[in-house]
């Protein structure tokens, strides 16, 4: 019988790696850790929608073989007894695999994704599908097939996308960790919204796969935590070379997690940017960021440089690049099945499809200046500091557009796609709140360099402590009407 170190009723406070070590301690079984969430999210996932799926007893069954090894005397994994939510874009063998879509609503996977495979294997307890927008396609989690997802800081408001739903789910305390991709900020927008940690490592870092996922080389993978430690321990897990994507980075040489508080941080270059040089950011938001960055800067000795990021404006090539795939998927269905297609992802796949060859190129070689222009930058700095977002959360059921008069709905997410066409580490800290929501700073570090991203974040949580955990506020905020 386990010894009962943490209160049951506390479990769902305590970060995952405490959790994770307690079951291997026999402090308390994956079985309770479990059925504490499962219970955690009957209660509040009707009002949030972050759950669009939930395999109760196929949860029960892999805490309950965790237990076994555990009583055994073997050690089940650094993530034993850990229940987390997958992304609806992600595969689990077994589970729907619809993309948020209306078309796809009776797909089945028939894989399970490298990433949710490795967590499982570390002893990770999958409990279900998280909400997204249809194919990934919003900075809002809404869709046509689930309805809408709320954010726990305040209903009505969204939690971000696409990895809304997962973000909601770890910020509400309904799991300790969910996974995320991440095309355009999809991890890191979410993260920032709902006041916990979200991080996209060097392009390669988490393998993708084992199916195709997209040609332009920007989809990366990860989790939400509500530490900077939980989502260390994860990538430990995850991260390393497989053969099914040839573009998957080696295994650096050292556990993340236990070098976090080993990096030397003090005295390092870096520089501040609101707007990257071609975007715009709210002055509420910008203000926390900026204060937040000098917070840092004065804790660790570092050193501002005096130096103006000025940056191409990469919407284009970060539109068109991913185009070709949204074609492919929903060409057949436009004309038949429109109706049962998002208007946003319509609108992709019918301006998609009038791409020429031309087009492409110029996307490319626009690509190809940002990443020289990056280069630039980090030859002068070791590490870049923005706001993650440039404006606070909008309404949960999507932004108005009438406020983009003139400019793209892109310019809101500016400050993340930006880092998913150049494959740069880049990190979303918590750092208060604007508009009834929280908001984020977010620090970048040259590519394979994401220990020290990481460790800079670790950095701000003893400096800034943060508590990620919203949803014992939610009765006590505004509700939807």
């Amino acid at each position: 019988m386990p010894i009962h170190a943490l209160p049951i009723e506390a479990v769902h406070r305590e970060p995952a790696w405490k959790l994770a070590d307690a079951v291997r301690e026999r402090q308390i079984s994956a079985l309770e850790v479990v059925e504490h969430h499962l219970a955690r999210i009957e209660e509040s996932n009707e009002a949030l929608g972050a759950f669009v799926f939930v395999d109760e007893e196929r949860a029960r069954q892999r805490a309950r073989s965790i237990d076994a090894v555990v009583a055994s005397g073997q050690d089940p994994g650094r993530l034993a007894g850990l229940p987390f939510g997958v992304k609806i874009l992600e595969d689990v063998e077994g589970w729907p695999h619809t993309l948020a879509a209306k078309i796809f609503e009776d797909r089945i996977a028939t894989t399970t994704s490298t990433q949710v495979a490795r967590m499982i294997a570390a002893g990770g307890v999958p409990v279900g599908l998280t909400a997204s927008p249809e194919m990934g396609s919003a900075a809002h989690t809404a869709s046509l097939l689930y309805g809408v997802c709320r954010n726990p800081w305040n209903r009505r408001l969204t939690p971000g996308g696409s990895s809304g739903g997962s973000a909601a789910a770890v910020s509400a305390g309904l799991v300790p960790l969910a996974t995320g991709s991440d095309s355009g900020g999809s991890l890191r927008i979410p993260a920032a919204y709902c006041g916990v940690f979200g991080f996209k490592g060097t392009y390669g870092r988490v393998p993708r796969g084992p199916n195709y996922v997209g040609f332009p080389n920007i989809r990366n993978y990860g989790v939400l935590s509500r530490s900077v430690r939980d989502s260390a321990r994860v990538l430990d897990c995850t991260m390393g070379p497989h053969e099914r994507d040839p573009l998957s980075l080696p295994r650096p040489g050292v556990r993340f997690e236990d070098a976090l508080g080993s990096q030397p941080l003090e005295g390092l270059k870096v520089a501040w940017t609101a707007d990257l040089g071609f975007a715009s950011c709210d002055a509420a938001v910008a203000e926390a960021a900026r204060s937040a960055s000098s917070k840092l800067i004065d804790a660790l000795g570092w050193k501002e440089q005096d130096f103006a990021v000025r940056l191409p404006d990469p919407e284009q090539a970060w539109q068109v690049l991913g185009a070709p795939d949204v074609v492919g998927l929903y060409g057949p269905f436009l004309s038949e099945r429109g109706d049962e297609i998002s208007p946003a992802v319509r609108a992709i796949a019918t301006r998609a499809a009038e791409l020429s060859t031309p087009d492409y190129t110029a996307a490319a070689r626009l690509r190809d200046e940002l990443v020289q222009c990056l280069a630039d930058v980090f030859e002068e700095v070791d590490l870049l500091l923005l706001p993650t977002v440039s404006c606070p959360a909008c309404p949960a059921e999507g932004p108005d557009v009438s406020k983009f008069r003139g400019s793209s709905i892109l310019r809101s997410v500016a400050q993340t796609y930006v880092f998913n066409l150049s494959g740069h580490p880049a990190a979303s800290l918590p750092i208060g709140e604007v508009g009834g929501a929280p908001v984020a700073l977010q620090i970048v570090g040259r590519r394979h360099e994401d220990l020290r991203v990481l460790s800079a974040a670790a950095a701000w949580e003893s400096i800034s402590p943060w508590t990620p955990l919203a949803r014992e506020i939610i009765a006590r905020r505004s509700r939807p009407s």
